[in-house]
């Protein structure tokens, strides 16, 4: 006790001759060594993760303060805060008094300054040359800075319970707000926690917390700071706090780790990994990324609504071409369980064999070795190759048998016999070429098995390769980061994008022309969304791997779905299905894809150029031209050159030579107004599909190309395809999966389209992945024909 008197007398003496003489200023010494919290912030400024190491730190400034946190601190802990000059010899006289009359220490003086002293600049040493020191140190601050700026600092500082440091981590770690809006009951919680924060701690131990926090009330109300009245209303509150937080969850972890590893490596935020660690978990940073929540919710439901609880695992990536905006990145189910594959990102880390997802860069290299889309190799089931490696022997997917045809109907039917040939043609070496320029940065082998995508690639490749195309040609480096500033707004970090003219635009523009009809008429039908889109599937050996990548003007997107551990078949009895990209993936990207388009433009997609060609019906089994006895599900429609057309009729399934009708000549339209036309094509026996366009000065609804072309030599029963002038009246239901339900409303209204509601919980998802008021289910669905009314099955 003694030495205690005795201390407090000498600070008193010391303090009495520092204040008559001069005093030499403080330098400022900020936050000192002290860890501050970095915050990773999502494209619509929402959080998505907060890094920190021993310390959390979320450094405010005072006017984000409310005045009601600022005068429970000055009431609680120094109440003559702005009178005194950095030591209160008031408080200090006053302590040692009531230190005298209980016989032991009961009180503190130590001001604010002095407790900012201690936090930033000393040890936690109690010692006689310890308080001299302190209390010199906060007399000479005071000459430097303001109460104001002396105030922010130490709320900055200040510890208060659980690993939170300062007013702005205690706000968000116990009740989930930003500071600015504490109520007072919670301000004086907040306060009382200063001054024993473990014992007072409100999650472990409400009473005492409570108690403390009255304790601040009582002493605002002697303040007169506030009424008895307000105080009583205050203590009335309940105490309602933040559920607990499992250490360092993000939102979208595996977005944010990747950010956080890229980040760990790049020598621009420190020469050393040190360095780095210390900018990223100490150094208080902003850091602002392009990821978009709307376009990410809407990719991990749609992963959730597609596959099978107890089925394969799936990864996806959606990019936006012309800025590599990573606007979204699924890399597994559940980043924190504890699967043996949960933290390993199978869009980032994952490489897996493309399959014929990896066909563009073939067809691209083709296209630039000088080939057109019209250019026609021979047909098949299979085909043998001789390359340095020895022969090489390809087979069609299931023993497809295919005619002659074109690259570009090659591409539709993902014919595999055509593309060995191209491969052959251009050379492996070319396309490694092309995919390497497109964004593939993994390392190829110019070996032809290239092209059937033998060789394995990420997620993350894919898309940025495909939104290429979608780019015209044009490649940037995907982008995950906008910019990284201090927590007073200095810029640190912004990105330089990387861009080359990848692709020559034209061939971008005829990739993707063939692309589009690849999901309008070809593998990748189960993939519209009622608006142009180019994509292609892709599938592995054994079905081990299933892909669809796709992308629109705004969008790019890559889906794979299989098993983490890869090398696995997804074939039953394993799965339900033999999976292959035109069912899962496929189907997930249609699901995600309308929700993360969802108030952008359609935008305008390339056609490929027909002419000269014709539309034949071909038996896929055969290779034959089909017959009215050939299985349907193997009929397809194929453009060809008219000499290159095969004349005879399926002799397996048409024993007979029994056909539906003869070939005919397509008649003239061009001119003729949409219904004139359709009359005209019905009769001679032709089936009918639309397009719109601007047709200039012609008439609304005026025909002004068709493809085949008048007089062309066609199959009776196959399909003349009109380009009619003007804006695309509602003529299908538009899809509206995955939309809110209000959106969806107005979407159909729109197209003159009446809604019925059903509010119907989706059974196959747990209550807390379901999404409140979202449409997760239409019908009819989405593309078919127009009619009165849709039903929407909504959840509550």
């Amino acid at each position: 006790m003694f030495r205690r008197w005795a201390s407090l007398l000498l600070v008193i003496a010391f303090v009495a001759a520092a204040c008559g003489g001069d005093v030499k200023p403080l330098e400022d010494p900020g936050l000192g060594d002290l860890g501050r919290t970095s915050i990773v912030y999502a494209s619509d400024g929402s959080v998505l993760a907060q890094w920190h190491a021993e310390e959390d730190r979320v450094a405010v400034q005072l006017d984000e303060v409310t005045d009601d946190l600022i005068n429970a601190v000055v009431a609680i802990e120094d109440e003559r805060f702005f009178q005194h000059s950095g030591v209160d010899l008031r408080a200090i006289a006053r302590a040692l008094a009531a230190d005298i009359e209980s016989g032991e220490a009961s009180q503190g003086a130590s001001t604010i300054t002095q407790q900012y002293i201690k936090n930033v600049i000393l040890t936690p040493e109690v010692s006689l040359d310890r308080k001299v020191e302190e209390a010199t140190l906060a007399i000479r601050l005071e000459e430097s800075l303001s109460k104001e700026e002396i105030l922010e600092r130490y709320l900055n500082t200040v510890y208060l319970g659980d690993g939170a440091y300062g007013v702005g981590a205690a706000a968000a770690h116990y009740f989930d707000k930003h500071v600015s809006d504490l109520t007072l009951s919670e301000s004086a919680l907040v306060a009382g926690l200063i001054q024993n924060p473990s014992r007072t701690d409100p999650t472990r131990f409400p009473d005492a917390a409570l108690a403390r926090r009255n304790i601040v009330l009582g002493k605002m109300v002697e303040l007169g700071w506030i009424t008895d009245e307000v105080a009583a209303s205050a203590d009335a509150e309940a105490l309602t706090l933040a559920p607990p937080r499992p250490p360092e969850q993000a939102r979208y972890p595996y977005f944010t780790e990747h950010v956080k590893q890229m980040l760990l490596d790049d020598p621009a935020l420190g020469a050393t990994a040190t360095d780095r660690y210390n900018m990223l978990f100490r150094g208080g940073l902003r850091i602002y990324t392009t990821l978009d929540p709307v376009s990410q919710e809407s990719a991990e439901a749609a992963v959730t609504q597609v596959l099978p609880a107890d089925g394969p695992s799936a990864a996806a990536v959606l990019i936006e071409p012309g800025t590599g905006y990573v606007r979204g990145l699924v890399g597994g189910s559940d980043f924190y369980g504890d699967e043996p594959f949960a933290q390993f990102n199978l869009a980032t880390q994952g490489r897996r064999q493309p399959g014929s997802a990896f066909k563009p860069f073939v067809l691209a290299a083709a296209l630039e070795s000088g080939l057109s889309l019209n250019s026609v190799f021979d047909g098949g089931s299979s085909i043998t190759i001789n390359t340095n490696s020895g022969p090489w022997e390809v087979e069609n997917y299931q023993g497809s048998n295919f005619p002659q045809m074109s690259i570009a109907e090659a591409t539709v039917f993902s014919v595999n016999v055509v593309y060995a040939q191209m491969v052959n043609a251009v050379g492996p070496e070319k396309v490694v070429e092309v995919a390497s320029a497109a964004g593939i940065t993994a390392p190829l082998e110019p070996f032809h098995a290239i092209a059937l995508g033998a060789q394995e690639v990420s997620v993350l490749e894919m898309a940025s390769a495909y939104s290429t195309f979608a780019a015209e040609g044009t490649h940037i480096d995907p982008i995950f980061v906008t910019s990284i500033e201090t927590e007073d707004g200095v810029n640190l970090y912004q990105p330089v994008p990387v861009v080359t003219q990848a692709v020559e635009p034209n061939v971008a523009r005829q990739v993707t022309a063939a692309l589009t009809e690849v999901v309008r008429r070809g593998t990748a039908q189960n993939a519209q969304i009622g608006r142009p889109l180019a994509g292609k599937t892709g599938t592995s050996q054994a079905h081990r791997d299933a892909w669809f990548v796709g992308y629109t003007p705004s969008l790019a997107a890559a889906v794979w779905v299989g098993y983490p551990e890869g090398q696995v078949s997804m074939e039953p009895p394993r799965t339900a299905i033999n999976v292959v990209g035109g069912t899962y993936p496929a189907q997930i990207f249609r699901a995600f894809a309308a929700e993360a388009l969802a108030g952008t433009g359609f935008g305008a997609m390339p056609t490929p150029d027909a002419d000269g060609l014709v539309v034949v019906e071909v038996d896929s089994s055969t290779g034959y031209l089909a017959g009215p006895f050939c299985p349907r599900d193997h009929v397809i429609s194929i453009q060809t050159p008219i000499e290159d057309a095969p004349s005879i009729v399926c002799p397996v399934h048409n024993p007979d030579g029994v056909v539906a009708a003869g070939a005919g000549v397509v008649p003239d339209v061009i001119g003729r107004s949409l219904g004139e036309a359709t009359a005209t094509l019905q009769t001679a026996g032709y089936l009918i599909s639309v397009a719109w366009a601007d047709g200039g000065d012609l008439p609304q609804g005026t025909v002004f190309n068709q493809t085949p072309p008048a007089g062309s030599p066609a199959q009776t029963g196959a399909s003349v395809e009109l380009l009619v002038a003007g804006p695309e009246p509602g003529t299908t239901i538009p899809t509206v999966l995955g939309f809110p339900v209000d959106q969806a409303e107005a979407r159909l209204a729109d197209n003159g389209i009446g809604v019925e509601i059903i509010i119907q919980a989706e059974a196959d998802l747990e209550s807390a992945q379901r999404r409140p008021g979202v449409v997760w289910k239409q019908d009819p669905a989405g593309g078919s024909p127009s009619q009165e009314s849709v039903r929407l099955w909504v959840n509550p």
